[in-house]
């Protein structure tokens, strides 16, 4: 498939000099005549020709006209224009140049000059004209920016700016096109700062996409703070000729963020406030029921009386309970500040043995039967506080299970894990209370058990702190639960 041919307008007053340059390039080029200025411009917006050889002398509009009406037209302005004239004095050569004209050629012209110049001029427009498509399709490029993009001149004058900018600020393109950025968008006591900063772009003070934050002003009259990343723009010779501005409107980033640092000032205080009441509530509650405790421990050494020792032993209960209470509401407080613990090797093996020790006076008032079932010793890479945690399961079976019946603690590999269970013979739990029995004050009614609901909450939040698994089942070999817990094997 053969190219499209470039296309030249010849304009002369004189037929015979028409004929003269359309016999020299016609078989080369598409030709397209004019005998007069005003026809000419004419032909030159209908036409659009690659290049136009122009006469000076013309009566109306001469060459010089023609040719600076073009250069004054955004459009059409590179067309090149060489200028065919009998003119050989240097004045009028030089007003040529002014005009805008790019070359000259003096009548009576010769062919081989006239090709070497045509094809030269063509040259650059295809190169030009080949720029101007690509910086048309950055500029719709830039459309699809999620940010403001401008392009300011060394006056601070947009020369350009893309959708997203001229939608943020609210003025159409045409509008914005040659205003003064500084003066018109920018607050007034923020002026001296940008032009500070500007200013050491162009001298390279500062470095190009240097981070920086300033306001600018909207057609509502709103401030919007922006983040900047701007650039020197250079020519091909690598001289400064403007500024590429980019900008991020962050206001509201920065209103949640002020918003969100004066609620952890307020959620700091809150904490504050919860510390100092745990700290009243283990020291001022603490120490008087400790005192309650040990008067009534001595009261019950001295007292004969049967009536009066029961009486004095409910008290000894419900202080025992209020004192659990403080410890486990203190910890639990303690444990929800906690994001991170340390682990190390620990023999679980070892842990449960104490553990089931540590119980054996509540598990023979009910005439339970602890059995541990050690097949080997095993060993976790967990907190030293999963004692704890055995702790307040296997308190928690003693209280649940009936008298004379038997609770079995179990472990046993799961793949990468231990899996630790602690199962009784009580009454069982409802699916539906399955979740929520590791809640806060949540208990399941049983009215000759003492509990606070505290203990499953803080088994569950150092298990959560291990990033494991905890839950509970029922017993498949007939009533009561299992809760069992994993943990990661020590390799």
């Amino acid at each position: 498939m053969m190219s499209a041919k470039h296309k030249i307008l010849i304009v002369d007053d004189e037929p015979l000099n028409v004929e003269l340059l359309s016999a020299y390039i016609g078989d080369a080029y598409d030709i397209v005549i004019s005998y007069n200025g005003r026809d000419a411009l004419e032909k030159v917006k209908t036409e659009s020709p690659d290049l136009i050889l122009l006469d000076v002398m013309m009566p109306e509009v001469d060459g010089y006209d023609v040719c600076r009406i073009i250069r004054n037209d955004l459009k059409i302005n590179f067309i090149p224009v060489i200028m065919v004239t009998a003119l050989t004095d240097k004045a009028d050569h030089q007003r040529g140049m002014d005009a805008g004209a790019n070359e000259f050629l003096k009548k009576p012209v010769r062919k081989f000059e006239l090709d070497k110049k045509i094809t030269s001029l063509l040259k650059i427009k295809e190169q030009h004209d080949t720029l101007l498509t690509e910086k048309n399709k950055a500029y719709q490029y830039l459309d699809y920016v999620g940010v403001l993009v401008a392009v300011l001149d060394l006056e601070y004058k947009i020369t350009h700016i893309n959708k997203k900018g001229s939608d943020f600020l609210g003025h159409s393109f045409e509008r914005l096109i040659g205003k003064k950025w500084v003066e018109s968008f920018v607050p007034h006591y923020s002026v001296k700062d940008i032009q500070q900063h500007y200013e050491g772009l162009i001298s390279g003070a500062k470095k190009a996409y240097e981070y920086c934050e300033f306001p600018v002003i909207i057609n509502t009259g709103e401030e919007r703070l922006l983040k900047w990343y701007d650039s020197p723009l250079l020519d091909a010779s690598g001289n400064i000729i403007g500024i590429i501005i980019s900008g991020e409107d962050i206001t509201d980033i920065k209103e949640a963020g002020q918003q969100l640092k004066e609620y952890a000032e307020e959620l700091k205080c809150s904490n504050d406030l919860k510390d100092l009441f745990m700290d009243v509530m283990r020291h001022d509650l603490l120490n008087p029921a400790g005192l309650i405790k040990s008067f009534v421990g001595m009261l019950l050494e001295k007292e004969t009386d049967d009536g009066k020792r029961q009486l004095l032993s409910n008290v000894n209960i419900s202080t025992d309970k209020l004192i659990n209470l403080i410890e486990d509401a203190a910890h639990l407080a303690k444990l929800e500040y906690v994001d991170d613990i340390s682990f190390v090797k620990i023999d679980i093996s070892s842990m449960l043995q104490d553990t089931v020790y540590n119980f054996i006076a509540p598990a023979k008032e009910k005439d339970i039967d602890i059995k541990l079932q050690l097949k080997t010793d095993s060993y976790a890479i967990a907190n030293p506080m999963m004692e704890r945690v055995f702790a307040n399961l296997l308190s928690n079976s003693i209280k649940y299970s009936p008298k004379g019946s038997t609770i079995t603690i179990d472990f046993a590999n799961h793949g990468d894990k231990l899996k630790i269970s602690f199962i009784d013979q009580g009454d069982g739990i409802p699916n539906s209370s399955k979740t929520s029995v590791f809640e806060r004050f949540k208990r399941l009614h049983k009215e000759d058990i003492r509990g606070n609901g505290i203990g499953l909450a803080i088994v569950k939040r150092i298990v959560n702190l291990h990033k494991e698994d905890i839950a509970v089942e029922d017993n498949p070999e007939g009533k009561g639960s299992i809760f069992w817990l994993t943990l990661k094997k020590e390799v």
